[in-house]
Formats: structure tokens, sequence, C-alpha cells
């Protein structure tokens, strides 16, 4: 339980209301009343973003810090649909970001390389740069295991693209790391 304790919980950027009450340990209903109170949808499976979970939790006595590599994908999202990484994206994030743009050409290489009969331009944005985030921590993060990665990879997947996008991050980030942790 991290409510009234002082420590921060790390959540991702996209949670259900039911997902937030077991991060904070709140039940779900001191969640969904307080989404209610603010005129916010208020059913346990609607998702909220990370700055109204963050705000919902402090309301409820709990510190959460948002997941760098979610935050990481969306600024990454936003710098390929804008040409702009966001101006308030900072720490960890910041750098997986800048380090997946500076190396954006080798990554894209090795990914189509791994991804049989898929160019990462044809790739959803969504997964091109989830598996670019993922090999950019594999070759410059090696105190952090590969499958550690790839199950975050995953999760991203899940959590911003579709159910078969798991699958398909999961085996060519597999790919990629097995080739580059040799």
């Amino acid at each position: 339980m991290t409510r009234g304790t002082g420590e921060a919980v790390t959540i991702p950027a996209r949670l259900t209301a039911d997902e937030l009450a077991g991060f904070i340990g709140a039940h779900v209903d001191e969640v969904t009343a307080e989404l209610r109170s603010r005129g916010e949808p208020d059913s346990p499976d609607d998702l909220l973003g990370g700055e109204l979970a963050r705000s919902v939790a402090r309301r409820l006595g709990a510190r959460v810090v948002i997941e760098s590599r979610d935050l990481a994908l969306e600024a990454l999202y936003e710098y390929e649909t804008r040409g702009e990484l966001p101006a308030k994206l900072d720490g960890r994030a910041r750098r997986l970001a800048e380090g997946v743009i500076g190396r954006r050409e080798a990554l894209d290489s090795q990914i189509e390389e791994a991804s049989e009969h898929w160019a990462v331009a044809r790739m959803p944005l969504i997964d091109r740069n989830i598996l670019r985030l993922g090999l950019y921590e594999v070759e410059t993060e090696p105190d952090t295991p590969s499958p550690v990665i790839i199950s975050e990879a995953v999760r991203l997947a899940h959590t911003y693209s579709t159910e078969r996008s798991g699958s398909f991050v999961n085996g060519v980030l597999a790919a990629l790391a097995a080739n580059s942790r040799d």
C-alpha cells in the first residue's frame, strides 16, 4: 500500500481506474468517486491518462510517477507526427527518446533485418517506435536484462496498440536481443 507512506509508485501512462486503485492501495470505489466528482468517466474499466491518474492518486493520498518508457513512447509518437519532442519531457524519458531519434536509421535497419517481410515504414507507428525503444534499451542498458526490456515492450504494445502487436513485438525484439547480446 502506498497511501500515506510518502513513497511514490510507478504507474503506466494509461491505466484503468481499477488498475490505479490496485497500484495505490485504494478501493476502486474511492477512485471512481474521485473521478465522478471531477466530471470524468468513472467506470472501473475506463482508461485514465497519466496526468489524471496522478492527480486522482494525489487527492487520495498517494504519490505516483509515470513509467519513463511510456513517456518516451508518447514523445516518440509526438516526434513522428509533429516533428518535435514535448517540452515537458525530462529525465530518463527524454534520454530514451533522444537516443532513439539519434540512432533511428541504425535501429530501423536492424529491425527490418529481424522482421521478415516487414519494412519499418509499413509498420504501425506505435509498433515501430516500441521496437526502436526496446532495441535502443537492449543496446545501451546492459544492466537491464533483455527479458525485462522485452516484457516492457510487450506491455507497451498491449497498452498502446493491438493484442496482435504484442506477439509481433515480442518475436522481433527477442530476435534482436539475442543477436545484440550474444
